[in-house]
């Protein structure tokens, strides 16, 4: 089995999501993984059925998306780097199973910090961090097309950690090792452990080494095509407030 995988170019956050979406109807191999990396821009991503209301706060904030996995709602800024998987329900059958799925995905992107870093719930991983579990990456699917996009964010810089106070509200909905606690008790970054480029290495060998794929590097202009496409539009024009 082959993983293919890149870096995406663009840091506009309409762009990165439309590109998810798109990739869908894109010829693919159905024996194949596909593993992408990209980094927005100041955004607020909301999942498909949350209301803005309830996420975010009206009177700051940049631009407000919406993707097309469910889950919780995520500031996007440089600092917390995204990576999308691609995987065909032909090769993995038994991930119809949703749980099956997330488990031994979880499994695959955290397996660089060696037991340190523990799935809490279906879609989290946490890390102990003074006495606790703190979360350093929350994760989504969508299927469609009979493939799986899993998608996940994880916040390596303590200043875009620090920001998200700033621009999202409490949950509505918590998982419960969260227990009530605020945002900035709640989250913890990848460091000292992991920067950009360590991450972006650990999660694609951890994922081939998972799934028992070999790597394939992608040249930037493979999905040009794809990237011509029209970006999602904002639901919510930026104001000010920006840190």
């Amino acid at each position: 089995m082959n993983c293919y995988t890149t870096v995406l170019p663009s840091r506009h956050c309409g762009v990165n999501l439309a590109f998810e979406e798109n990739f869908f109807a894109f010829e693919k191999d159905p024996q194949a993984l596909y593993l992408f990396f990209y980094e927005n821009n100041d955004a607020v991503v909301l999942g498909k059925s949350l209301e803005l209301e309830k996420e975010v706060f009206a009177h700051k904030g940049p631009e407000v998306f919406r993707r097309i996995s469910g889950g919780g709602s995520v500031f996007q800024s440089r600092g917390s780097l995204n990576y999308a998987l691609f995987l065909s329900l032909e090769a993995f059958p038994q991930f119809m199973n949703i749980s099956l799925s997330y488990d031994r995905i979880l499994r695959a992107v955290s397996s660089c910090w060696n037991g340190r870093v523990i799935q809490q719930g279906l879609s989290d991983l946490a890390l102990k961090n003074r006495g606790s579990y703190r979360k350093i990456s929350g994760n989504a699917q969508c299927r469609k097309k009979g493939w799986i996009m899993h998608h996940g964010t994880l916040v390596y810089s303590k200043r875009a950690l620090r920001r998200i106070p700033y621009y999202l509200k409490p949950p509505p909905k918590e998982p419960d090792y969260r227990k009530g606690r605020t945002h900035k008790d709640f989250m913890a970054q990848t460091l000292p452990c992991y920067g950009r480029a360590e991450l972006i290495r650990a999660v694609r060998h951890g994922v081939a080494s998972e799934f028992g794929a070999e790597l394939h590097s992608l040249p930037p202009t493979y999905f040009d095509d794809l990237k011509r496409r029209i970006p999602f539009q904002a639901e919510r024009r930026s104001k000010s407030g920006r840190l």
